[in-house]
């Protein structure tokens, strides 16, 4: 995702929603809302509390800052990982960076 020069919380949520394959029903089940609270976030018409933003954050594995704008870059967060797979993903991601940084 690149950097987007203007914050908007709903375009944050709605791409992360989208990426992780989820529609706003199913995300308003799992933050124990309904689906037009979660089309209001997205539309910038309603904003979540704090308890509800960290719950967004956790559902959709990325931080708080980068919800609320202090952070433009994209993360996910993948706290079940163990040391080695934290390794293994983190040599892939430096071998595809490099890769993608060459043009191949």
């Amino acid at each position: 995702m690149a950097d987007e020069v203007i914050y908007d919380f709903g375009a944050r949520v709605r791409r992360l929603r989208e990426d992780r394959g989820l529609s706003q029903a199913a995300l308003a089940k799992k933050l124990g809302v309904g689906p037009q609270t979660v089309y209001r976030y997205e539309n910038n018409l309603q904003s979540p509390s704090l308890e509800r933003t960290k719950q967004i954050a956790v559902i959709l594995r990325t931080s708080i800052d980068y919800l609320v704008g202090l952070d433009n870059r994209y993360t996910i967060a993948l706290p079940s990982l163990t040391a080695e797979q934290r390794e293994a993903l983190s040599t892939f991601l430096r071998v595809f960076i490099d890769e993608v940084g060459r043009g191949r």
